[in-house]
């Protein structure tokens, strides 16, 4: 018969989302996962199967946690909130925040040297939340005479978006600060300062 776990599953996946999320899949030893979960490893391998199931409920709680943002903040806004998301990416935080490390899944995309086909569908998962939120607040703004633009055009701005930030994030990464992203993130919002009535 099996034991019954003695630990929150919630709290552990927790824990090592902020572990991938500082330092990558692949540089994250099986023993900094015990460190950071405080967990044996033969209860997480009971638990999540090895080390990439617990990768992929990591990914799988970031992703969760992004919803909040993208499709709350910015899909249900306009112009106003994507210009919001730079701003507050690229400011100054606290230094023991993760957000120095840049994003979760733009770093899978850096970090995964042969990645799944199961990390793989959660990039791209979660790169379609990012372009479909920047759609909606498009869209948004549109029909709220912030801009002018066909159906195309919003397309392309999206993408032109989810390039700006996933760039920004990888600045983030490499340079282990968040404000690593300032100036891209200033440029950008010009740029989206320039298709306001347009």
């Amino acid at each position: 018969m099996a034991r019954p776990r003695t630990f929150d599953e919630d709290t552990v996946v927790d824990a090592a989302m902020v572990a991938f999320w500082r330092t990558g899949f692949d540089d994250t030893p099986i023993n900094a996962l015990e460190d950071a979960t405080g967990i044996k490893r033969i209860s997480l391998y009971n638990a999540f199967g090895d080390k990439e199931g617990l990768f992929l409920a990591a990914l799988d709680r970031y992703h969760l946690g992004a919803r909040d943002v993208y499709e709350g903040m910015v899909a249900q806004g306009n112009l106003d909130a994507i210009q919001n998301l730079f701003t507050a990416m690229s400011a100054p935080a606290d230094p023991d925040a993760p957000a120095h490390a840049g994003c979760l899944m733009v770093n899978t995309v850096l970090d995964v040297r042969r990645a799944s086909d199961e990390v793989k569908a959660r990039i791209t998962g979660y790169r379609e939340l990012l372009r479909t939120s920047f759609v909606s607040a498009l869209q948004n703004a549109r029909s709220e005479g912030q801009m002018i633009a066909d159906d195309d055009v919003i397309e392309q701005r999206a993408t032109y978006l989810l390039g700006l930030l996933w760039g920004a994030l990888a600045l983030i990464r490499v340079e282990g600060k968040t404000t690593a992203a300032k100036d891209v993130a200033d440029v950008g919002n010009l740029t989206i300062d320039g298709w306001r009535r347009r």
